[in-house]
């Protein structure tokens, strides 16, 4: 049972994820899959509340990013035409942002500090589940479209520039970068917020 706590706690992260999203989207249209907040902010909040926050507020930001991509769309032309399977994938795999961000949070909070050492293992977390993020967000799109002839066509897909001027890995790469960017200072001010209102 989730803590009246929690549920404010993953109600106001998720709407801060879709938000800085929808920002993103707005600021820089030309761009959509090569870079975003998203995923890091949701590692965030399992990295310092708890995988059961992050892996609520990754579900819950993933699923109504999905279901209305676009802050300026009407939100019933991508509800109607969005597949079921599309957004089980998509918050299954938002839900493992904060769910790996909790368990590693978990082992490495105790002894918090903002060392290279720290900045680097962020940047290896980010890759390795942006890595797996680009891969089956790929599958779940073939399980969801009948787009591709073959589940193997939908991953190599993620590997070479067929819909954007740039492979949808380079994701992968950006996201490493924003992960040792933006993962240690915002966790370092989280938990001394954290630490005051205690």
């Amino acid at each position: 049972m989730l803590s009246a706590r929690k549920l404010a706690l993953i109600s106001l992260l998720s709407s801060t994820v879709v938000a800085i999203s929808y920002s993103k989207v707005l600021s820089v249209p030309y761009l959509p899959g090569a870079f975003e907040f998203m995923t890091v902010i949701i590692f965030v909040s399992g990295f310092c509340f708890g995988s059961t926050v992050g892996a609520f507020t990754g579900a819950l930001a993933e699923t109504i990013f999905t279901m209305a991509p676009y802050p300026l769309a009407w939100p019933g032309s991508w509800l109607f035409a969005t597949s079921p399977i599309l957004l089980a994938t998509m918050a299954l795999l938002g839900a493992l942002y904060g769910v790996v961000g909790g368990i590693l949070g978990k082992r490495w909070n105790s002894n918090l500090r903002v060392t290279r050492s720290f900045v680097l293992k962020l940047g290896i977390s980010g890759f390795v589940l942006t890595f797996i993020y680009d891969v089956l967000s790929s599958v779940g799109f073939y399980l969801a479209y009948p787009y591709y002839p073959s589940v193997w066509v939908a991953i190599y897909t993620t590997f070479i520039p067929l819909f954007y001027p740039y492979p949808p890995i380079i994701h992968t790469v950006t996201n490493t970068i924003i992960f040792m960017i933006i993962a240690p200072p915002l966790i370092l001010s989280i938990n001394r917020l954290l630490n005051v209102a205690k």
